[in-house]
Protein backbone atom coordinates (compact mmCIF):
# COMPACT_ATOMS: atom_id res chain seq x y z
CA UNK A 1 0.00 0.00 0.00
CA UNK A 2 2.43 2.35 0.87
CA UNK A 3 4.79 1.63 -2.47
CA UNK A 4 1.18 2.27 -4.12
CA UNK A 5 1.00 5.76 -2.62
CA UNK A 6 4.17 6.44 -2.98
CA UNK A 7 4.09 6.22 -6.74
CA UNK A 8 1.14 8.11 -7.41
CA UNK A 9 3.12 11.23 -5.61
CA UNK A 10 5.73 10.39 -7.81
CA UNK A 11 3.14 10.30 -10.91
CA UNK A 12 1.85 13.60 -9.35
CA UNK A 13 5.14 15.89 -9.51
CA UNK A 14 5.65 14.69 -13.04
CA UNK A 15 2.51 15.25 -14.89
CA UNK A 16 4.06 17.77 -17.08
CA UNK A 17 6.35 15.59 -18.62
CA UNK A 18 8.34 19.29 -18.65
CA UNK A 19 12.07 17.02 -17.81
CA UNK A 20 13.79 17.04 -20.88
CA UNK A 21 17.64 17.11 -21.99
CA UNK A 22 17.59 20.65 -22.80
CA UNK A 23 18.95 22.39 -19.63
CA UNK A 24 18.28 26.29 -20.19
CA UNK A 25 14.89 28.21 -20.08
CA UNK A 26 14.62 31.06 -21.23
CA UNK A 27 11.79 32.43 -19.19
CA UNK A 28 14.60 31.79 -16.10
CA UNK A 29 16.82 34.09 -18.13
CA UNK A 30 14.91 36.79 -18.42
CA UNK A 31 13.57 36.54 -14.59
CA UNK A 32 17.05 36.35 -13.71
CA UNK A 33 18.32 39.50 -15.58
CA UNK A 34 15.50 41.66 -14.71
CA UNK A 35 15.80 40.72 -10.85
CA UNK A 36 19.85 41.36 -10.51
CA UNK A 37 18.49 45.19 -12.44
CA UNK A 38 16.15 45.62 -9.68
CA UNK A 39 18.89 43.82 -7.27
CA UNK A 40 20.58 47.15 -8.18
CA UNK A 41 17.95 49.92 -8.26
CA UNK A 42 17.47 48.63 -4.71
CA UNK A 43 20.90 49.40 -3.60
CA UNK A 44 21.39 52.81 -4.79
CA UNK A 45 17.41 54.07 -4.23
CA UNK A 46 16.94 55.26 -0.63
CA UNK A 47 14.02 54.08 1.61
CA UNK A 48 12.79 57.53 1.80
CA UNK A 49 11.88 57.18 -1.79
CA UNK A 50 11.19 53.55 -2.49
CA UNK A 51 8.74 53.95 0.60
CA UNK A 52 6.53 55.66 -1.69
CA UNK A 53 6.29 53.74 -4.64
CA UNK A 54 4.84 50.31 -3.41
CA UNK A 55 8.61 48.74 -4.18
CA UNK A 56 7.35 45.60 -2.12
CA UNK A 57 4.96 44.89 -5.22
CA UNK A 58 7.68 45.25 -7.88
CA UNK A 59 10.89 45.58 -6.93
CA UNK A 60 11.29 43.77 -3.14
CA UNK A 61 10.44 40.80 -5.43
CA UNK A 62 13.74 40.42 -6.37
CA UNK A 63 15.73 37.53 -3.99
CA UNK A 64 12.17 35.73 -3.33
CA UNK A 65 11.82 35.20 -7.04
CA UNK A 66 15.85 34.11 -7.02
CA UNK A 67 15.44 31.73 -4.08
CA UNK A 68 12.68 30.28 -5.94
CA UNK A 69 14.92 29.87 -9.52
CA UNK A 70 17.61 28.45 -7.01
CA UNK A 71 15.24 25.21 -5.85
CA UNK A 72 14.17 25.36 -9.08
CA UNK A 73 16.98 25.10 -11.02
CA UNK A 74 18.62 22.58 -8.34
CA UNK A 75 15.70 20.19 -9.53
CA UNK A 76 16.24 20.29 -13.00
CA UNK A 77 19.57 19.73 -12.80
CA UNK A 78 19.27 17.01 -10.19
CA UNK A 79 16.55 15.33 -12.69
CA UNK A 80 18.91 15.27 -15.34
CA UNK A 81 21.22 13.18 -13.50
CA UNK A 82 18.43 10.53 -13.05
CA UNK A 83 20.30 9.09 -9.68
CA UNK A 84 17.96 9.33 -6.56
CA UNK A 85 20.92 7.70 -4.54
CA UNK A 86 22.12 10.44 -1.61
CA UNK A 87 26.22 9.62 -2.26
CA UNK A 88 25.39 9.78 -5.89
CA UNK A 89 24.06 13.53 -5.55
CA UNK A 90 26.55 14.56 -3.14
CA UNK A 91 29.69 13.99 -5.76
CA UNK A 92 32.66 15.55 -5.59
CA UNK A 93 31.64 16.84 -9.16
CA UNK A 94 29.01 18.19 -7.81
CA UNK A 95 30.76 20.00 -4.72
CA UNK A 96 33.65 21.00 -7.25
CA UNK A 97 31.15 22.75 -9.55
CA UNK A 98 29.23 24.94 -6.71
CA UNK A 99 33.01 25.40 -5.66
CA UNK A 100 34.31 26.56 -8.75
CA UNK A 101 30.73 28.74 -9.24
CA UNK A 102 30.38 30.51 -6.20
CA UNK A 103 32.89 29.55 -3.88
CA UNK A 104 36.28 30.70 -5.71
CA UNK A 105 34.93 34.03 -6.93
CA UNK A 106 33.92 34.81 -3.40
CA UNK A 107 37.28 33.94 -2.02
CA UNK A 108 38.52 36.32 -5.19
CA UNK A 109 36.46 38.97 -3.81
CA UNK A 110 36.90 38.56 -0.05
CA UNK A 111 41.01 39.40 -0.85
CA UNK A 112 40.94 42.20 -3.76
CA UNK A 113 38.13 44.01 -1.72
CA UNK A 114 39.73 43.53 1.18
CA UNK A 115 42.66 45.26 -0.29
CA UNK A 116 41.00 48.02 -1.70
CA UNK A 117 39.23 48.68 1.58
CA UNK A 118 42.62 49.45 3.79
CA UNK A 119 43.42 51.47 0.83
CA UNK A 120 40.59 53.71 1.01
CA UNK A 121 40.54 53.77 4.94
CA UNK A 122 44.69 54.62 4.80
CA UNK A 123 45.34 50.74 5.90
CA UNK A 124 44.39 50.95 8.84
CA UNK A 125 42.25 47.82 9.62
CA UNK A 126 40.67 49.45 12.62
CA UNK A 127 39.23 52.01 10.81
CA UNK A 128 37.69 50.18 8.03
CA UNK A 129 36.16 47.33 10.70
CA UNK A 130 34.39 50.46 12.48
CA UNK A 131 33.80 52.61 9.53
CA UNK A 132 32.01 50.22 6.84
CA UNK A 133 28.65 49.21 8.24
CA UNK A 134 29.57 49.02 12.00
CA UNK A 135 28.04 48.19 14.08
CA UNK A 136 25.23 46.56 12.00
CA UNK A 137 28.66 44.80 10.71
CA UNK A 138 29.66 42.26 14.10
CA UNK A 139 32.80 40.15 14.07
CA UNK A 140 30.68 37.30 14.53
CA UNK A 141 29.24 38.16 10.76
CA UNK A 142 32.85 37.76 9.36
CA UNK A 143 32.54 34.07 10.32
CA UNK A 144 29.21 33.15 8.22
CA UNK A 145 30.09 34.38 4.81
CA UNK A 146 30.49 38.58 5.32
CA UNK A 147 33.39 40.37 3.89
CA UNK A 148 35.49 42.72 5.75
CA UNK A 149 34.91 45.66 3.60
CA UNK A 150 31.19 45.24 3.44
CA UNK A 151 29.06 46.08 0.21
CA UNK A 152 24.88 45.91 0.38
CA UNK A 153 23.62 42.22 -0.61
CA UNK A 154 26.95 40.17 0.63
CA UNK A 155 23.70 38.99 3.37
CA UNK A 156 22.70 36.63 0.32
CA UNK A 157 25.85 35.04 -0.37
CA UNK A 158 25.73 32.73 3.12
CA UNK A 159 22.22 31.52 2.12
CA UNK A 160 23.70 30.42 -1.45
CA UNK A 161 26.88 28.77 0.13
CA UNK A 162 24.35 26.94 2.68
CA UNK A 163 22.08 25.46 0.25
CA UNK A 164 24.81 23.86 -1.34
CA UNK A 165 24.47 21.40 1.48
CA UNK A 166 20.66 21.23 1.79
CA UNK A 167 19.71 20.80 -2.37
CA UNK A 168 20.34 17.20 -2.47
CA UNK A 169 18.43 16.38 0.60
CA UNK A 170 16.05 18.26 -0.37
CA UNK A 171 15.36 16.96 -3.83
CA UNK A 172 15.69 13.64 -2.68
CA UNK A 173 13.06 14.46 -0.38
CA UNK A 174 11.47 15.84 -2.91
CA UNK A 175 11.42 12.61 -5.59
CA UNK A 176 9.96 10.39 -2.11
CA UNK A 177 7.50 12.44 -0.35
CA UNK A 178 6.52 15.85 -2.79
CA UNK A 179 3.72 17.01 -0.85
CA UNK A 180 4.85 16.38 2.48
CA UNK A 181 8.40 17.91 1.57
CA UNK A 182 6.91 21.00 0.43
CA UNK A 183 4.42 21.12 3.23
CA UNK A 184 7.85 20.58 5.99
CA UNK A 185 9.67 23.40 3.77
CA UNK A 186 6.69 25.91 5.18
CA UNK A 187 6.90 24.46 8.40
CA UNK A 188 10.96 24.95 9.47
CA UNK A 189 10.79 28.49 8.19
CA UNK A 190 7.82 29.28 10.38
CA UNK A 191 9.84 27.19 13.29
CA UNK A 192 12.77 29.45 12.61
CA UNK A 193 10.80 32.58 12.63
CA UNK A 194 9.53 31.12 15.93
CA UNK A 195 12.63 30.22 17.78
CA UNK A 196 13.89 33.92 16.69
CA UNK A 197 10.65 35.10 18.33
CA UNK A 198 11.06 33.83 21.50
CA UNK A 199 14.74 33.40 21.82
CA UNK A 200 15.61 37.10 20.85
CA UNK A 201 12.29 38.83 21.13
CA UNK A 202 12.62 42.55 21.35
CA UNK A 203 15.81 43.42 19.92
CA UNK A 204 17.76 45.82 23.03
CA UNK A 205 21.43 45.53 21.78
CA UNK A 206 23.61 45.19 19.00
CA UNK A 207 24.60 41.58 20.37
CA UNK A 208 20.96 40.33 19.31
CA UNK A 209 21.14 41.93 15.76
CA UNK A 210 23.99 40.15 15.05
CA UNK A 211 22.84 36.79 16.05
CA UNK A 212 19.38 37.60 13.99
CA UNK A 213 21.77 38.03 11.19
CA UNK A 214 22.68 34.45 12.20
CA UNK A 215 19.68 33.02 11.26
CA UNK A 216 18.26 35.85 8.82
CA UNK A 217 21.70 34.37 6.50
CA UNK A 218 20.37 31.12 7.04
CA UNK A 219 19.01 28.91 4.13
CA UNK A 220 16.26 27.67 6.08
CA UNK A 221 15.25 30.80 7.22
CA UNK A 222 13.79 31.46 3.37
CA UNK A 223 13.05 27.67 2.80
CA UNK A 224 9.50 28.02 1.64
CA UNK A 225 11.06 29.66 -1.19
CA UNK A 226 13.53 27.15 -2.56
CA UNK A 227 10.96 24.44 -1.32
CA UNK A 228 8.46 26.10 -3.99
CA UNK A 229 11.43 26.31 -6.52
CA UNK A 230 12.02 22.64 -6.05
CA UNK A 231 7.97 21.69 -6.60
CA UNK A 232 7.88 23.65 -9.70
CA UNK A 233 11.26 21.92 -11.38
CA UNK A 234 8.81 18.45 -11.35
CA UNK A 235 5.78 20.11 -13.27
CA UNK A 236 5.60 24.41 -13.77
CA UNK A 237 2.39 24.87 -16.05
CA UNK A 238 -0.15 26.94 -13.97
CA UNK A 239 -3.01 25.60 -15.07
CA UNK A 240 -2.51 22.31 -14.01
CA UNK A 241 -4.18 20.51 -10.54
CA UNK A 242 -0.97 19.94 -8.64
CA UNK A 243 -0.03 24.00 -8.47
CA UNK A 244 -3.71 24.74 -7.63
CA UNK A 245 -2.72 25.60 -4.22
CA UNK A 246 -0.87 28.92 -5.49
CA UNK A 247 -4.31 30.12 -6.59
CA UNK A 248 -4.81 29.79 -2.95
CA UNK A 249 -2.14 31.40 -1.41
CA UNK A 250 -1.36 33.64 -3.77
CA UNK A 251 -4.24 36.09 -2.68
CA UNK A 252 -3.27 35.51 0.82
CA UNK A 253 -0.11 36.97 0.20
CA UNK A 254 -0.97 39.70 -2.17
CA UNK A 255 -3.81 40.92 0.84
CA UNK A 256 -0.36 40.47 3.22
CA UNK A 257 1.37 42.50 0.78
CA UNK A 258 -0.85 45.11 0.10
CA UNK A 259 -1.64 45.92 3.64
CA UNK A 260 2.46 45.64 4.53
CA UNK A 261 3.18 48.05 2.14
CA UNK A 262 0.15 50.78 2.07
CA UNK A 263 -1.15 50.35 5.86
CA UNK A 264 2.10 49.74 8.05
CA UNK A 265 0.33 45.97 8.80
CA UNK A 266 2.58 43.86 10.70
CA UNK A 267 2.23 40.88 13.25
CA UNK A 268 3.00 42.40 16.31
CA UNK A 269 2.74 40.56 20.16
CA UNK A 270 3.49 42.70 22.90
CA UNK A 271 5.40 45.30 20.65
CA UNK A 272 7.44 42.73 19.10
CA UNK A 273 7.38 41.59 15.54
CA UNK A 274 6.60 38.12 15.09
CA UNK A 275 7.61 37.54 11.67
CA UNK A 276 11.46 39.54 10.62
CA UNK A 277 13.13 40.43 7.54
CA UNK A 278 11.18 41.60 4.26
CA UNK A 279 10.92 37.53 2.95
CA UNK A 280 9.31 35.14 4.51
CA UNK A 281 6.21 32.39 3.78
CA UNK A 282 3.49 35.21 3.54
CA UNK A 283 5.25 37.15 0.99
CA UNK A 284 6.64 34.56 -1.07
CA UNK A 285 3.96 32.78 -2.80
CA UNK A 286 3.44 36.39 -4.34
CA UNK A 287 6.83 36.25 -6.48
CA UNK A 288 6.35 32.42 -6.68
CA UNK A 289 2.98 33.18 -8.53
CA UNK A 290 5.07 35.79 -11.23
CA UNK A 291 7.59 33.38 -11.69
CA UNK A 292 4.72 30.70 -12.54
CA UNK A 293 3.62 33.18 -14.91
CA UNK A 294 6.78 34.18 -16.33
CA UNK A 295 7.15 30.48 -17.00
CA UNK A 296 3.62 30.50 -18.33
CA UNK A 297 3.71 33.18 -21.15
CA UNK A 298 7.25 33.83 -21.92
CA UNK A 299 9.39 31.84 -24.48
CA UNK A 300 11.09 28.93 -23.68
CA UNK A 301 13.32 29.47 -26.57
CA UNK A 302 14.72 32.74 -27.90
CA UNK A 303 17.66 32.91 -30.10
CA UNK A 304 16.97 36.84 -31.13
CA UNK A 305 20.33 39.16 -30.26
CA UNK A 306 18.74 40.90 -27.68
CA UNK A 307 17.50 37.76 -25.98
CA UNK A 308 21.31 36.28 -26.54
CA UNK A 309 22.42 39.44 -24.93
CA UNK A 310 19.61 39.24 -21.77
CA UNK A 311 20.69 35.32 -21.78
CA UNK A 312 24.64 36.34 -20.57
CA UNK A 313 23.01 38.51 -18.24
CA UNK A 314 21.16 35.94 -16.59
CA UNK A 315 24.07 33.54 -16.94
CA UNK A 316 26.34 36.38 -14.86
CA UNK A 317 23.83 37.36 -12.36
CA UNK A 318 26.11 35.83 -9.72
CA UNK A 319 29.39 37.66 -10.67
CA UNK A 320 26.94 40.91 -11.15
CA UNK A 321 25.95 40.77 -7.48
CA UNK A 322 29.73 40.31 -6.81
CA UNK A 323 30.40 43.25 -8.42
CA UNK A 324 28.10 45.57 -7.14
CA UNK A 325 29.28 44.36 -3.80
CA UNK A 326 32.41 45.74 -4.06
CA UNK A 327 31.50 48.54 -6.16
CA UNK A 328 28.56 49.70 -3.47
CA UNK A 329 31.08 48.83 -0.81
CA UNK A 330 33.63 51.51 -2.32
CA UNK A 331 30.77 54.03 -2.50
CA UNK A 332 29.90 53.29 0.82
CA UNK A 333 33.07 54.15 2.17
CA UNK A 334 33.37 57.41 -0.13
CA UNK A 335 30.25 58.82 0.88
CA UNK A 336 29.07 57.30 4.30
CA UNK A 337 26.31 55.62 2.23
CA UNK A 338 25.37 53.44 -0.84
CA UNK A 339 22.53 55.05 -0.95
CA UNK A 340 23.43 57.92 -3.20
CA UNK A 341 19.25 58.51 -4.84
CA UNK A 342 17.90 60.30 -1.94
CA UNK A 343 15.91 62.83 -2.94
CA UNK A 344 13.43 61.74 -5.65
CA UNK A 345 13.78 61.01 -9.30
CA UNK A 346 14.70 63.73 -11.75
CA UNK A 347 16.56 63.53 -15.06
CA UNK A 348 20.18 63.12 -13.47
CA UNK A 349 18.76 60.47 -10.88
CA UNK A 350 17.43 58.38 -13.89
CA UNK A 351 20.99 59.15 -15.71
CA UNK A 352 22.64 58.05 -12.65
CA UNK A 353 20.61 55.12 -11.94
CA UNK A 354 21.32 53.95 -15.81
CA UNK A 355 24.77 54.57 -15.42
CA UNK A 356 25.33 51.81 -12.14
CA UNK A 357 23.31 49.88 -14.36
CA UNK A 358 25.58 49.50 -17.27
CA UNK A 359 29.05 50.11 -15.01
CA UNK A 360 28.06 47.08 -12.54
CA UNK A 361 26.53 44.63 -15.72
CA UNK A 362 28.88 45.25 -18.14
CA UNK A 363 31.95 44.52 -15.27
CA UNK A 364 30.26 41.76 -14.09
CA UNK A 365 29.77 40.27 -17.60
CA UNK A 366 33.16 40.85 -17.96
CA UNK A 367 34.01 38.71 -14.66
CA UNK A 368 31.85 36.17 -15.40
CA UNK A 369 33.81 35.70 -19.02
CA UNK A 370 37.13 35.62 -17.37
CA UNK A 371 36.03 32.80 -15.22
CA UNK A 372 35.40 30.79 -18.76
CA UNK A 373 38.91 30.84 -19.38
CA UNK A 374 40.54 27.28 -19.00
CA UNK A 375 44.03 28.76 -18.95
CA UNK A 376 44.84 29.51 -15.10
CA UNK A 377 47.77 32.03 -16.09
CA UNK A 378 45.90 34.29 -18.45
CA UNK A 379 42.90 34.16 -16.10
CA UNK A 380 44.68 35.46 -13.22
CA UNK A 381 46.41 38.41 -15.57
CA UNK A 382 42.89 39.34 -16.56
CA UNK A 383 41.74 39.28 -12.96
CA UNK A 384 44.69 41.82 -12.36
CA UNK A 385 43.34 44.11 -15.08
CA UNK A 386 40.10 43.71 -14.55
CA UNK A 387 39.91 44.62 -11.20
CA UNK A 388 42.42 47.26 -11.00
CA UNK A 389 40.78 49.30 -13.90
CA UNK A 390 37.14 48.26 -12.16
CA UNK A 391 38.45 50.09 -9.07
CA UNK A 392 40.38 53.02 -10.82
CA UNK A 393 36.85 54.53 -12.31
CA UNK A 394 35.00 54.59 -9.08
CA UNK A 395 38.26 56.51 -7.31
CA UNK A 396 38.24 58.76 -10.92
CA UNK A 397 34.84 59.35 -9.70
CA UNK A 398 35.06 59.91 -6.52
CA UNK A 399 38.45 62.01 -6.95
CA UNK A 400 36.92 64.30 -9.58
CA UNK A 401 34.64 65.57 -7.26
CA UNK A 402 37.46 67.18 -5.65
CA UNK A 403 39.14 68.39 -8.54
CA UNK A 404 42.42 66.22 -7.61
CA UNK A 405 42.94 63.56 -9.92
CA UNK A 406 46.43 61.60 -9.28
CA UNK A 407 48.48 61.20 -12.52
CA UNK A 408 48.62 57.36 -12.22
CA UNK A 409 45.17 57.03 -12.00
CA UNK A 410 45.42 59.08 -15.53
CA UNK A 411 47.40 56.85 -16.78
CA UNK A 412 45.68 53.45 -15.54
CA UNK A 413 42.16 54.79 -17.67
CA UNK A 414 44.30 55.29 -20.67
CA UNK A 415 45.73 52.01 -20.64
CA UNK A 416 42.35 50.80 -20.00
CA UNK A 417 40.88 53.01 -23.18
CA UNK A 418 43.86 51.61 -25.23
CA UNK A 419 43.21 47.96 -24.31
CA UNK A 420 39.46 48.05 -24.97
CA UNK A 421 40.34 49.39 -28.57
CA UNK A 422 42.94 47.33 -28.89
CA UNK A 423 40.68 44.03 -28.17
CA UNK A 424 38.30 45.42 -30.60
CA UNK A 425 39.81 46.25 -33.59
CA UNK A 426 42.86 43.58 -33.53
CA UNK A 427 40.39 40.33 -33.47
CA UNK A 428 43.41 37.91 -32.51
CA UNK A 429 43.68 37.05 -28.85
CA UNK A 430 46.82 39.08 -27.31
CA UNK A 431 49.77 37.12 -26.52
CA UNK A 432 49.71 35.54 -22.65
CA UNK A 433 53.66 37.16 -22.53
CA UNK A 434 52.26 40.15 -23.89
CA UNK A 435 49.22 40.47 -21.82
CA UNK A 436 51.73 39.43 -18.31
CA UNK A 437 54.03 42.53 -19.41
CA UNK A 438 50.95 44.60 -20.31
CA UNK A 439 49.41 43.35 -16.84
CA UNK A 440 52.89 44.16 -15.00
CA UNK A 441 52.87 47.61 -16.43
CA UNK A 442 49.23 48.41 -15.09
CA UNK A 443 50.25 47.01 -11.90
CA UNK A 444 53.16 49.32 -11.28
CA UNK A 445 50.98 51.97 -12.21
CA UNK A 446 48.32 51.03 -9.46
CA UNK A 447 51.18 50.44 -6.81
CA UNK A 448 53.13 54.10 -7.84
CA UNK A 449 49.09 55.30 -7.40
CA UNK A 450 48.95 54.02 -4.20
CA UNK A 451 52.01 55.70 -2.87
CA UNK A 452 51.31 59.30 -4.27
CA UNK A 453 48.22 58.44 -2.42
CA UNK A 454 49.37 57.48 0.74
CA UNK A 455 53.15 58.23 1.22
CA UNK A 456 54.07 61.72 -1.34
CA UNK A 457 53.06 64.73 -0.86
CA UNK A 458 50.98 66.28 -3.85
CA UNK A 459 54.79 68.29 -4.78
CA UNK A 460 55.94 64.83 -5.20
CA UNK A 461 54.29 63.87 -8.01
CA UNK A 462 56.34 63.02 -10.43
CA UNK A 463 58.78 60.92 -8.61
CA UNK A 464 55.87 57.55 -9.28
CA UNK A 465 56.07 58.89 -12.87
CA UNK A 466 59.42 57.91 -12.91
CA UNK A 467 59.26 53.87 -12.74
CA UNK A 468 56.14 54.30 -14.83
CA UNK A 469 57.71 55.70 -17.83
CA UNK A 470 60.88 53.68 -17.41
CA UNK A 471 58.57 50.36 -17.81
CA UNK A 472 56.19 52.19 -20.45
CA UNK A 473 59.27 52.32 -23.16
CA UNK A 474 60.31 49.13 -22.52
CA UNK A 475 56.65 47.18 -22.76
CA UNK A 476 56.36 49.78 -25.48
CA UNK A 477 59.57 48.22 -26.85
CA UNK A 478 59.17 44.59 -26.30
CA UNK A 479 55.92 44.34 -27.59
CA UNK A 480 56.52 45.93 -30.95
CA UNK A 481 59.77 43.51 -31.00
CA UNK A 482 57.60 40.32 -30.00
CA UNK A 483 55.05 41.03 -32.76
CA UNK A 484 57.66 42.16 -35.58
CA UNK A 485 60.13 39.48 -35.48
Amino acid sequence: MTDQKQISELALIKTDKEISDESRFFQVDVLKAAMIFLVIFDHIVSWSIKSDIGVTLWERISIPVFLVILGFNAGKSFQRRETLKLRDLYSWNYFKSKILRYIVPFLILYAVSTFIGLFMYGFNISAMYHRQYYPSHGFINLFIGFLPFWGPGNWFLPILFQSILILPLLYKAFTKKPILSLFLCFVVEIAMQLTVFFLIGEITSWEEVHILNMFMTCTLFYLSAIGLGMWFSFGYKLEHNRNFFMWIIYPISLAFIGAHQFFGFRIMIDDVPLLRGDYHFLIIPYSAFLFLLAMRFLPKKSDGRISRAVTLIGNSTYHILLTQILGYGMIFAYGGTHYAIETGFGLEEILELITVWVFFISFGILWYKIDQNKDLVRRTLFYINFFIVFTSILLFIFWAQGFWIPIPLIIILNYAIIALGTNYFIKRPIKTRTLGIWTLFLLLSFVMLILQVEIFDRNEFWIPLIPIGAYLAFATMDTIIDYCL
